[in-house]
């Protein structure tokens, strides 16, 4: 008795290759998609923090009625929350960033009644992007805009 043998379909290894190399293009357009993308979730990530902290600054000098003050060191990538010497917090940031102030100052302060003693503006920027970041003098608050 002879046994019918079936044909077995299979992939070639050319035919494997080609779809490894699409399955490399894909992935790779993905992964330099993803770079600016990357870049702005930091960037965006970083505003929100500070305007956190710098809203918590502002509720602790009101709330204890001492001066409390940001003090940013640019050159490691890090600004402590500081209230009468004493370190409350310490937030480190992504080291693509930088930081550049319009006044000599590195620290923005909040006096006693939860307003900012000294206007100050300050230059946050990334590869792609630069915001100036604007703190008023009387309410405390701040504002951001894009250049």
């Amino acid at each position: 008795m002879a046994r019918a043998h079936k044909k077995q379909h299979g992939f070639t290894v050319l035919e494997m290759l080609v779809v490894l190399f699409i399955v490399q293009i894909i992935a790779f357009s993905v992964i330099v998609n993803l770079r600016p993308l990357m870049d702005y979730y930091r960037m965006t990530t970083f505003l929100r923090q500070l305007q956190v902290d710098t809203f918590y600054v502002q509720q602790v000098a009101m709330t204890n009625e001492v001066p409390v003050k940001i003090v940013f060191h640019p050159e490691q990538s890090e600004y402590v929350i500081l209230r009468l010497g004493k370190t409350l917090s310490k937030r480190k940031y992504d080291d693509g960033l930088t930081i550049l102030f319009g006044s000599g100052l590195t620290s923005i302060q909040y006096n006693e009644k939860g307003n900012i003693s000294q206007p100050k503006s300050m230059f946050i920027s990334n590869s792609k992007v630069t915001y100036k970041v604007t703190f008023q003098i009387g309410r405390g608050r701040f504002y951001v805009q894009e250049l």
